[in-house]
């Protein structure tokens, strides 16, 4: 019990990292790229702002996670942790569809703009941070064994990605194709939408008390 408890003190300083990394970022990218105009900049903020919220869910998790059992939970709390990656999930999946729709608007309305290949460096400083966070929540998911932690770093993983693939429209948007900018905005929301399917399916799985076949397989192996 004493090595679950220490295990869910190394997720919730992984979630604490993460919320702090995002409160930069998304402060940065949402101000720059209303400045500059870039559709995909504000996705790519507004993407990071889903991850803070979603953070801040898996945050009161862990640690309502890590109360002791009960009379009404003789087990202990740990599905709650479970119920915070779902609780994630939905918020990603309503930030992404009003990014998307955001967008779509933009495209029809056929909106103009000059966006200022500066706006790049932001990006690629943003991919190099998110991958650094990336690394270190996927070493401490390992080490705590935590499910939430695990599905918070493969989302850092797909902020990296957007974030560098923001930086790319951005410059070719700076190169008279702005349409690339509003594109690759889409495509940052169906990262969102993605990445907000697959913690919903497994963190639902694991609500269901569902079990995988493959870990049957290594436990006989083991045995």
């Amino acid at each position: 019990m004493n090595q679950s408890m220490s295990n869910l003190k190394l997720a919730e300083r992984g979630a604490i990292i993460s919320i702090s990394t995002y409160l930069l970022l998304s402060t940065a990218k949402l101000a720059t790229g209303h400045l500059l105009h870039s559709s995909s900049l504000v996705a790519d903020g507004f993407n990071n702002v889903s991850d803070i919220i979603g953070n801040v869910a898996l945050l009161i998790g862990i640690r309502m996670a890590r109360q002791p059992a009960d009379r009404d939970h003789r087990f202990g709390h740990w599905k709650i942790e479970d119920l915070a990656s779902l609780i994630t999930s939905i918020i990603m999946f309503y930030v992404g569809f009003d990014v998307l729709r955001d967008t779509i608007q933009k495209i029809l309305s056929r909106e103009q703009t000059v966006i200022d290949p500066l706006g790049a460096t932001l990006g690629v400083v943003s991919a190099a941070v998110m991958f650094a966070v990336y690394l270190y929540n996927t070493r401490l998911s390992k080490k705590s064994k935590s499910k939430a932690l695990k599905a918070a770093a493969k989302d850092n993983l797909s902020d990296a990605v957007t974030s560098l693939g923001t930086s790319i429209a951005i410059l070719a948007s700076s190169f008279n194709y702005p349409i690339v900018d509003k594109l690759v905005a889409i495509i940052i929301t169906f990262f969102i939408l993605k990445t907000a399917y697959d913690i919903f399916i497994e963190s639902s799985f694991s609500l269901s008390d569902g079990f995988d076949d493959r870990l049957l397989e290594d436990y006989q192996k083991a045995i």
